[in-house]
């Protein structure tokens, strides 16, 4: 009987070991997840994945040259105002017999060439004279026009080139002076090309501050943030993405702070943005706005649920993903539906089915009921778009905004000083807003720096139309 006793005290402490193994091995697994967390099941961003080397086993050769079926893309020919020189080339005699001929009116072949020329700057001398009236016996000097005294050495297009190389183009100073003297002959130093970004800066001023005075009034803005360094400390760089418009605005902090700064407490329309918690913070503190949570960042928790070792969770995780992609499909499908009434009723179901899944088939652990509690809470913000015409399931248009960003953080190292971080945040609202409207950037640089230098008003990045 004794002997009974100690082999069951012996098994209780093994059951117990193994136990605490088997615990022990959970946590690791989740651990190694965790670790292998990317921007295809996570809120990291693209950018964080070129630290780790691919795998060879997901690695895949890109198609060369155009996709199948793509239409070959030709570039429309110039028109008869844009040509500057036509040359003609034709036999002045008969190749054969060495007889005279007569040219033909119609060209037998065209072929249109666009070519640097060796000088493509052109460098003019004010001279401010000084004239005498014999009959008042005195001298007048007519002073210079104001635009030429205040742009100094170097003229408006070309100060605006410098800008749209730096801001546009991420060149370093270096670059650009390499660049000038190489193709138009001009010594610069790094410190006149920084003194001219400057003037362009003071120029764009007018135009950001109408834009932020516009941010607080939007219906809908798609919001985002990445890191901004200056002088070795770490910033934010906000992007606050409109129908019309695009606004960047560089901070030291990430939080809710920054929100209400920027937005205000009087803001009523919907924001577009990813599951931090300083947007949950400002909504909450806010119920007049409303939210629009990225379904995409979604996805991406929910393919980390299929990456953890409870069997439960993987299965969880695929019945999730199953759900949104038969809303996705719906929702890319919307462009071909004839009956937008059917259209937003199937999209409404298929997102409360999502809903039903995700509150109601969440297994009993950690990763699914996590999710399952942010449904219950946000689902709603979530599943707006369904309900709402106009809003998007995503917050992509943030992002797409953000990557010109990300690459000049990494070619420039940030700025160092107030007055960098304003030419920043400046160029790069001017960029992305022209781009949305298709206007010529540069072409806009020069007239913003132009009315600076006359003191007249400045063209408006937007129509007054545009801001209703």
């Amino acid at each position: 009987m004794r002997h009974i006793e100690v082999l069951e005290r012996k098994i209780g402490w093994i059951l117990a070991k193994l136990t605490k193994a088997e615990g022990k091995v959970r946590r690791l697994q989740e651990q190694l997840a965790g670790s292998k967390k990317d921007s295809t099941n996570s809120s990291k961003p693209p950018s964080s994945d070129i630290v780790k080397p691919p795998q060879k086993a997901s690695l895949r050769e890109r198609r060369r040259g155009a996709q199948i079926g793509h239409a070959p893309q030709q570039r429309p020919p110039f028109e008869p105002s844009q040509i500057d020189v036509i040359e003609r080339h034709a036999h002045e005699s008969c190749p054969r017999c060495g007889g005279p001929v007569e040219r033909q009116s119609t060209p037998a072949q065209i072929v249109q060439q666009v070519e640097l020329v060796t000088k493509p700057t052109l460098v003019t001398e004010h001279q401010s004279c000084t004239c005498h009236c014999p009959a008042c016996r005195a001298d007048f000097t007519r002073p210079l026009p104001r635009e030429v005294s205040a742009a100094g050495t170097f003229g408006p297009r070309l100060t605006a080139w410098v800008a749209y190389l730096k801001g546009a183009c991420h060149c370093s100073f270096a670059t650009i002076q390499k660049l000038l003297r190489e193709t138009c002959g001009i010594e610069i130093a790094s410190g006149t090309l920084a003194k001219l970004c400057q003037k362009v800066s003071r120029s764009l001023q007018p135009s950001y501050d109408e834009l932020q005075q516009q941010v607080p009034r939007q219906a809908s803005l798609h919001i985002d943030e990445t890191s901004h360094r200056e002088n070795g400390q770490w910033q934010w760089t906000w992007v606050f993405r409109a129908p019309q418009f695009t606004l960047f605005h560089i901070d030291p902090t990430r939080g809710a702070s920054v929100l209400e700064q920027v937005l205000g407490s009087e803001f009523s329309g919907t924001l577009h943005s990813d599951f931090y918690s300083a947007y949950r913070s400002y909504l909450a503190s806010h119920p007049r706005a409303n939210a629009q949570f990225c379904l995409a960042h979604l996805v991406r928790d929910v393919k980390f649920l299929e990456t953890l070792p409870e069997e439960a969770d993987r299965q969880f995780g695929g019945e999730l993903l199953a759900e949104l992609k038969a809303l996705f499909r719906l929702w890319h499908a919307r462009e071909a539906s004839a009956d937008e009434a059917a259209f937003r009723a199937a999209l409404i179901a298929q997102g409360q089915q999502l809903e039903r899944v995700a509150t109601e088939r969440a297994p009993d652990t950690k990763g699914a009921r996590k999710l399952a509690r942010r449904f219950e809470k946000h689902g709603d913000q979530y599943l707006r778009f369904t309900r709402v015409p106009g809003l998007e399931p995503t917050n992509n248009a943030a992002e797409q905004a953000i990557r010109h960003i990300v690459i000049d953080r990494r070619v420039t190292q940030g700025t160092r000083s107030e007055r960098g971080r304003e030419w920043c945040q400046r160029i790069w609202t001017t960029i992305a807003t022209c781009r949305q409207h298709g206007r010529d950037l540069l072409t806009f640089l020069e007239e913003s720096y132009r009315a600076m230098l006359t003191d007249t008003p400045p063209p408006a990045l937007l129509s007054a139309s545009s801001l209703r």
